[in-house]
């Protein structure tokens, strides 16, 4: 588009009318104002029963040892996964190659993108952390950094996400509100999971784990 065609654009938007002329103005500080409060002690029941009403799986632990026997229940018998360099359970890492457990984190880039993938593909367990836990919609935030890539948690059928307690929130307003705009602001991808992977495209026929993980386990330490 040349820069008169974006120029007469921008003028038409410029010149156009709002569409609420009434509507009150926006306030002068830009905090996000949670609209749905939630006491701290109802946010992990909260959380489980939202998530799994959308078949995720919730495992509250009372401490990090437990958390990684959880874990290491649910990888079972696999003696390869996916997982972020940079995991909230640092001692994870090494019970799981104590157990002879090769641990893979994907980087799909430049001309190799095509290679890695396929040589990951049949790995059946992701296991990631979570920025936030979003307790209203059993939502988890990843902020996309340095060791902390996406493929781990789209592209495995199993995603384990581990959620310390102190990174739940009421909803997303309560997180942006305490450090979600500085997330923006510091990374390019930030995506929102809720549950497994689903669509009803096929005849209105829900099905999982279609364009991602079929399964999903938080385990919350």
């Amino acid at each position: 588009m040349s820069n008169s065609s974006r120029d007469r654009i921008l003028a038409t938007l410029r010149a156009s009318h709002p569409p609420f002329p009434d509507a009150p103005a926006r306030p002068a500080n830009e905090d996000f104002i949670p609209v749905t409060k939630i006491g701290s002690d109802d946010l992990i029941a909260r959380f489980k029963t939202m998530l799994e009403g959308l078949t995720g799986k919730v495992h509250i632990c009372a401490d990090e040892a437990e958390a990684i026997r959880t874990i290491r229940d649910l990888i079972g018998t696999d003696r390869r996964i996916m997982a972020w360099d940079r995991l909230p359970l640092p001692e994870l890492v090494d019970q799981l190659r104590a157990d002879g457990i090769d641990i893979v984190e994907p980087h799909a880039r430049g001309d190799q993108r095509l290679q890695t993938l396929h040589d990951v593909e049949p790995i059946r367990v992701g296991v990631t952390g979570a920025d936030a836990g979003l307790a209203t919609t059993g939502s988890l935030v990843m902020i996309t950094s340095e060791g902390q890539g996406r493929i781990p948690s789209l592209m495995p059928p199993v995603h384990v996400a581990i959620l310390r307690k102190e990174r739940l929130f009421a909803n997303l307003e309560a997180w942006m509100n305490a450090e979600g705009k500085q997330a923006l602001e510091g990374s390019n991808s930030i995506t929102l999971i809720t549950g497994p992977s689903r669509t009803g495209d096929i005849e209105m026929i829900l099905v999982l784990g279609v364009h991602g993980p079929g399964v999903i386990h938080v385990v919350i330490c």
